[in-house]
């Protein structure tokens, strides 16, 4: 039997990965997840945080349409941009969080780069850039909202700064 905090974890996260499926299908090319990943580094504990990339990347796979290894790039190098930023910044201020944004920003449009051209795509680099740039806007926004909305009993730190 779960624990309540195991339970209410599990549901919360639950509802966050369909409450993220729903908007990954209404705006295209943008990751919902990635915020989740943050926060879940934040709060949780890293077998945690692993099962739910691992969940979210075979989703982020099965939703898209480039070649398998999009998202675990993706998701390996916001692990690497996290860790590594964690050295210079609060890990919960949202500057870090706007600079998170931006770093994956440009990585996802190197990335979609990257494997339209191994697959031989031909996808407007224009439509690429958009998606990056809304990426950049989007990433700190949903942090924001989920870090709100993560329950008060499950919280292991501080208050974002």
């Amino acid at each position: 039997m779960l624990q309540s905090g195991s339970l209410l974890a599990f549901l919360w996260w639950t509802g966050y990965t369909i409450v993220g499926v729903w908007a990954q299908k209404y705006v295209p090319g943008i990751d919902f997840f990635a915020s989740g990943i943050v926060l879940s580094l934040q709060e949780q504990s890293g077998h945690r945080t692993l099962w739910l990339a691992c969940l979210w990347i075979l989703l982020l796979e099965g939703m898209g349409n480039l070649p398998f290894g999009y998202g675990v790039a993706w998701y390996g190098l916001l692990f690497v941009f996290y860790i590594l930023g964690r050295w210079l910044f609060e890990r919960r201020s949202i500057l870090f969080m706007c600079l998170l944004g931006l770093g994956l920003g440009c990585l996802h449009i190197i990335l979609s780069y990257s494997l339209t051209r191994l697959a031989n795509m031909a996808v407007p680099m224009h439509s690429v850039m958009i998606e990056g740039a809304l990426q950049v806007l989007i990433f700190p926004v949903i942090w924001l909202l989920a870090d709100w909305l993560y329950p008060k009993r499950l919280r292991q730190d501080v208050k974002p700064l």
